[in-house]
């Protein structure tokens, strides 16, 4: 009788003890035990996932379990998952709590601690380290890794990543932009230095006019003449055919202003303190060209109207030029690659 009287006790002792734990745990989480069932089934299978190297497998049974109740150990499984997928600094960051808890929550095993940190300190060996240095013509751009902005503590600093490609993006002061893509190893620290590339250096003011001769005569110059041009206009069709071309080439530049200030809409709605999202790097590219096409366009308007009225003015009845070598009026349009603008230039 005493020997059962003790057992029972023991038993009612511990059923206390388990009903005082599963207490705090459903004060702490509201678990059911419908739940808590569940999490046990995705635990096992999340194991069983690893044990046939199925990662991503059971990554996705252990994030299950976390939304129901999340420990050290499962902390610890699914960093285990994202190291063997690739997602180093994920996993690191997945370790360091998961040690972090394991030492701080009662009732863990001191194993279960023992593991994390051998996992944590194997990883931090293997995880590639980038520096970043403004380089030449790049002391005021804004620099994004993977998409990221990069504040200015961490230039010129190390910054863990994963291994394989990144894209560095690098924007000038002026909006303009170029890429770089570097390819990192694990456990292994690169270096990038960013350097402005050449045609994108700023040009200085003694130089500009110079650059603008290079480029107008890169470009060719388109010349007309009206000497040249008239020859006779009675009769003659083509200063109706240039008009024409004229007045549908000013249309085509009303329809290219109308585009770009769709665009820069866009931009301005989108855009905060001249920092626009990646997702609007086609728009600002469709801006630019609608610009250019803007100036091109009403360039050739101009100049298609003002030869068919010079045209039609300085011909004569009887189809004789009254233009002479010595008196006619000339149109230059040239175009500035950097900024779309026509130039005309006349005399007599």
């Amino acid at each position: 009788m005493r020997l059962a009287v003790s057992s029972r006790r023991r038993l009612l002792g511990s059923a206390l003890v388990l009903g005082a734990l599963s207490l705090c745990s459903a004060n702490a989480v509201a678990q059911s035990p419908a739940e808590i069932q569940q999490a046990r089934t995705l635990y096992s299978q999340g194991l069983t996932q690893e044990a046939a190297s199925d990662w991503a497998g059971a990554l996705a049974s252990f994030e299950k379990v976390s939304r129901i109740r999340m420990t050290p150990q499962v902390r610890f499984h699914i960093a285990r998952c994202k190291e063997k997928l690739g997602r180093l600094n994920e996993a690191l960051g997945g370790y360091r709590l998961a040690e972090h808890e394991a030492g701080t929550t009662d009732g863990v095993p001191e194993s279960v601690l023992t593991e994390v940190r051998t996992a944590r300190e194997a990883l931090e060996k293997r995880i590639p380290r980038l520096i970043i240095e403004r380089g030449e013509g790049a002391d005021s751009a804004k620099i994004a890794l993977d998409g990221v902005e990069l504040g200015q503590a961490q230039i010129g600093r190390e910054v863990n990543v994963d291994p394989g490609p990144h894209v560095i993006k690098v924007t000038l002061p002026d909006g303009r932009r170029f890429e770089r893509t570097v390819q990192v190893k694990e456990g292994e620290q690169d270096q990038v230095m960013l350097d402005v590339p050449p045609d994108l250096q700023p040009i200085a003011e003694d130089d500009e006019d110079a650059a603008k001769d290079d480029d107008a005569d890169q470009a060719g110059p388109v010349a007309f003449d009206s000497k040249d041009a008239v020859a006779s206009s009675g009769g003659s069709p083509m200063p109706w055919i240039i008009g024409g071309l004229g007045v549908a080439s000013l249309a085509a530049s009303g329809v290219f202003y109308i585009l770009r200030n769709q665009a820069n809409s866009d931009l301005d709605a989108e855009c905060i303190n001249d920092v626009c999202p990646d997702t609007l790097e086609d728009t600002q590219s469709r801006g630019e060209s609608y610009s250019m096409l803007t100036g091109v366009t009403l360039g050739i308007g101009v100049v298609g109207i003002s030869v068919a009225a010079i045209w039609l003015l300085t011909g004569s009845s009887s189809g004789e030029a009254k233009a002479t070598p010595s008196k006619h009026l000339r149109f230059d349009v040239g175009f500035d690659p950097r900024r779309p603008s026509v130039g005309l230039a006349g005399h007599f």
